[in-house]
């Protein structure tokens, strides 16, 4: 944290980067509806759907939303934009390529398991960052990380259902192959790369100012996203009347996107890179780990209202306990991988 920031500065940037995880929280079933319509206008279900639609289609969707975001930017804010130079164009581009890669991934996913439980697998991050950290440093993580990875071990067991409680027991469901869905490993799998993109923002944060990444971070994802489907499109074995352009005309799709677009990218992330600065690493992780309880506070409440507008078969989804005791394990987790360090008393 800037030694220069007054306490009122403080408590503005803790209030807009929890407004930045509410954000983040509600992407997770708007982009899941944006899915759902995709399967509706090619005639697919998460089941039928070829892995060439789902990835074109997450790609596409990828594209379209960061291409709009940094025409936004672009537009909005045009000052910013100007102070950008090549230092920042390359750490945006690298971080960009990070974030692309995890985003892809967790769409992907999202496509075939609930909003909520992508909110608690990407939450792993939490984990993960400083596990990488200190592999990269060669060192051993320290055992507050090494516990945090346990306990969430434990988490994600209970909110796949790979473990099941029964009558005051714990064991291992007997259907415990099936629970863990390819959806989980993607999304899972994604958490590496935005583990990376973190890394590097804190690597270039310390040396340049890390709201000029936005632009360069908002491009390279938009580029790759639209180079992957351009290049996958074509094998797509499905095909639906007037292809992915009939999708793009249609209200009940850009309109969601446009959302989509505006709050938890583009102001979302201005919003991240702004105020982050003035609060400690540790601060901001913590506020962090609110993504995944907004996720599933807003998949518990939008989706009948984001399926009355998009005109597709998508529930609010259920309080449950697997829900309540596996996301209280990854929160728990996040914490103990946050912990601060005690000092030794020659420091």
């Amino acid at each position: 944290m800037n030694q220069g920031t007054t306490p009122n500065e403080r408590r503005q940037a803790i209030i807009a980067l929890v407004l930045v995880n509410a954000m983040w929280g509600a992407s997770f079933p708007i982009m899941k509806c944006l899915n759902l319509q995709v399967d509706d206008h090619f005639a697919v279900t998460e089941l039928t759907a070829s892995g060439w639609l789902r990835t074109s289609s997450a790609s596409w969707l990828i594209g379209l939303r960061f291409a709009i975001a940094f025409g936004l930017f672009a537009i909005l804010l045009r000052g910013t934009l100007r102070r950008v130079q090549l230092p920042h164009l390359l750490a945006g581009a690298a971080i960009g390529v990070m974030f692309f890669l995890g985003l892809l991934l967790q769409v992907i996913g999202l496509a075939t398991i609930p909003a909520s439980r992508s909110g608690f697998l990407t939450s792993l991050v939490v984990i993960i960052t400083p596990l990488i950290n200190t592999l990269l440093r060669k060192q051993l993580p320290r055992r507050c990380v090494m516990l945090g990875a346990l306990v969430a071990l434990a988490g994600v067991a209970t909110l796949t259902g790979l473990i099941v409680i029964q009558d005051g027991q714990i064991a291992l469901a007997s259907d415990a192959l099936s629970r863990w869905t390819m959806g989980d490993s993607v999304t899972t799998l994604a958490t590496l790369f935005f583990s990376v993109q973190i890394l590097l923002v804190d690597v270039f944060g310390k040396r340049y100012e890390s709201v000029l990444f936005t632009p360069s971070m908002f491009g390279t994802t938009a580029i790759l996203a639209m180079i992957v489907f351009a290049g996958l499109s074509l094998p797509v074995p499905e095909t639906a009347i007037g292809g992915w352009t009939a999708l793009a005309l249609q209200p009940r799709f850009y309109l969601l996107l446009g959302v989509l677009c505006f709050f938890p990218s583009l102001v979302a992330f201005v919003w991240m890179n702004k105020y982050q600065p003035r609060l400690t690493a540790g601060q901001a992780a913590v506020i962090y780990t609110c993504e995944p309880l907004f996720a599933s506070t807003w998949a518990m409440f939008i989706p009948a209202m984001l399926s009355a507008w998009c005109a597709v078969s998508y529930a609010n989804e259920e309080f449950s306990t697997p829900l309540l005791i596996g996301g209280s394990l990854v929160l728990l987790a996040n914490i103990l991988a946050l912990w601060p360090e005690k000092k030794s008393a020659a420091s």
